[in-house]
């Protein structure tokens, strides 16, 4: 079985010494005729078809000559013409490819076997090739460029990089496993392993950031699990950003990274606005993932403009209000690192690491829980809707108090009674619609019912005062103007007509049920002024989306 095996090796070395030896001719311009290379080498046939069969250069009979030179101008230190697409592989110098083992949105990644030395790397070229721009292929060399100034054990190192007739590969280390993605999805790794390789990650992250650094698209898909050791490795540095540079391939109103691993100031598009908290936030959504088994904020990948607005303008939800097996200190270490203000993070990945580390010895952290304040705002902007009810209703119940302590409701007494049922019934018709929008993952229709129930309450109670002429017609105005928070344009339009509709109910009231109170044209100013706030309440919604799809582009 030996003497087989090394009778196959001999073979092998043969035959790449003679496609070697072809090249070198190609590269003095020689340009031989693979005809006669077959003829020179008739105990290789079979394999040197296949060579030029891969690379879709066979000759036919009437164009051999025609062929020859394609082939020359070709593999003459260039990457082999066939497509990336296809089922066969480019062809390096050197490197003999064995299959794909990943395509993203930059590159395709093979598996390969270098000749000299002796060993199995990956390599990763541009899916767009030829038609790459300069800025494409700078960025995709900025993988290499990071990753090489990293002498981190958790980072994939670069071995060689070529960019041969302005088609670029870099050859990396071969990482036999699966990606942390795949783990995750298929739950077979537990939580504690999970996060000790966390951690492993943001010690090595912690060294780019003490680089200048940042990696910005940090996700379970760009960690790789080695099958053998347990290993974590990140790769895919082609966002990564050096924080003293004088210049970035990305332009200000760029969108880079992937919805639900990005932070709010990276969704922003504002690069000065980068930082080591970055990568920090990126960290906290992998945690958080491992946590609750979703991410941040959940990605919907047909409407890139409102996962990115949500990112922007809403808080995370904590993995302990979710399950409350969670402990207390790892939802403090993982929310921490999803603040929406970079100030409040972990300053660097390093920090991070470090009360990771404690966590996992059992230790202490270092991180605090917010105060009451803080987790008040949280609440409120995660219920939006519910907030601004209850505040409307309180400032309103504390004047409604103190005009009856001042006796100043004495010649209203429908009105004060009618309060008094109207204020609890508008607070609770917010809490129900609120658990009910809960309970349906925010389903539309629940909000829907939500502002009419409020229109009809407000409507109710100005029947028992002095209709449209009272001064909480306003709250028609307050009542559009707060649907604005629902980040909805046809629940703005709809809630729009409902509080006109509510106020000629009013008004009418007022002017037929008390002969000569109301002018007939009294009401006008305040329907235009309701259908003129909903209008632009709803074209600042629409010019919102619109904004963020022309001009950030995401990749995800």
């Amino acid at each position: 079985m030996t003497d087989q095996n090394s009778s196959f090796e001999h073979r092998e070395q043969q035959l790449d010494a003679i496609i070697a030896d072809y090249y070198r001719k190609l590269e003095q311009g020689s340009c031989p005729s693979h005809l006669e290379w077959l003829s020179k080498h008739p105990e290789f046939e079979t394999e040197l078809r296949g060579f030029f069969a891969d690379i879709d250069l066979m000759p036919k009979p009437e164009k051999a000559h025609e062929t020859d030179l394609a082939l020359a101008a070709t593999l003459n230190g260039r990457l082999s013409s066939s497509s990336c697409d296809g089922n066969r592989f480019p062809v390096f110098a050197n490197y003999t490819v064995i299959e794909e083992i990943d395509r993203g949105g930059m590159g395709i990644v093979y598996k390969a076997r270098q000749h000299r030395p002796d060993r199995v790397v990956a390599i990763k070229m541009m899916r767009k090739g030829r038609f790459a721009t300069k800025d494409d292929i700078e960025r995709f060399l900025n993988e290499a460029n990071a990753a090489s100034q990293l002498d981190a054990e958790a980072v994939v190192p670069v071995y060689e990089v070529g960019d041969p007739g302005g088609e670029p590969f870099i050859v990396m280390k071969y990482v036999s496993g699966r990606s942390f993605q795949q783990l995750l999805n298929e739950n077979a790794i537990s939580c504690g392993d999970a996060l000790a390789k966390i951690c492993q990650i943001a010690v090595a992250i912690g060294l780019a950031h003490d680089n200048s650094i940042i990696h910005r698209d940090l996700k379970p898909a760009n960690i790789l699990i080695e099958s053998q050791s347990g290993r974590p490795w990140v790769t895919d540095f082609g966002l990564a950003k050096f924080l003293d540079a004088d210049h970035s391939l990305t332009a200000a109103g760029d969108v880079m990274g992937t919805p639900g691993y990005m932070s709010p100031e990276q969704a922003s598009g504002e690069k000065r606005a980068m930082s080591p908290a970055t990568d920090v936030y990126a960290l906290g959504a992998i945690i958080y993932r491992v946590l609750t088994g979703r991410t941040p904020i959940v990605s919907d990948n047909s409407n890139v403009a409102r996962t990115i607005q949500l990112i922007q303008e809403h808080d995370v939800i904590s993995p302990r209000s979710m399950n409350r097996a969670i402990c207390p200190e790892l939802n403090t270490l993982c929310m921490k690192c999803l603040e929406t203000d970079p100030g409040r993070r972990y300053p660097n990945a390093r920090l991070l690491a470090e009360d990771l580390e404690r966590f996992l010895s059992g230790e202490s952290i270092l991180a605090r829980s917010p105060g009451a304040f803080r987790k008040l705002q949280r609440w409120a902007r995660h219920r939006p809707g519910l907030a601004a009810t209850w505040v409307v209703l309180t400032l309103f119940g504390t004047y409604h108090l103190t005009n009856a302590m001042l006796g100043g409701l004495n010649d209203y007494p429908s009105f004060n009674t009618a309060a008094k049922f109207v204020l609890p019934l508008a607070a609770l018709n917010a809490w129900f619609w609120q658990l009910c929008l809960i309970r349906r993952h925010g389903a539309a229709w629940p909000l829907y019912a939500w502002a009419t129930g409020e229109v009809l309450l407000l409507t109710v109670l100005l029947l028992f005062t002095d209709g449209a002429r009272s001064g909480l017609v306003a709250l028609y105005n307050v009542i559009v103007a707060v649907s604005v928070l629902r980040c909805r344009p046809f629940l703005v339009g709809y809630v729009t007509l409902l509080a006109m509709a509510g106020y000629i109910v009013s008004w009418g009231f007022s002017r037929f049920a008390e002969t000569g109170v109301q002018d007939p044209l009294q009401g006008v100013p305040v329907l235009l002024s309701l259908g003129l706030i909903g209008f632009v309440q709803y074209l600042a919604l629409k010019r919102s989306n619109i904004s963020y799809e022309s001009i950030g582009r995401s990749q995800v």
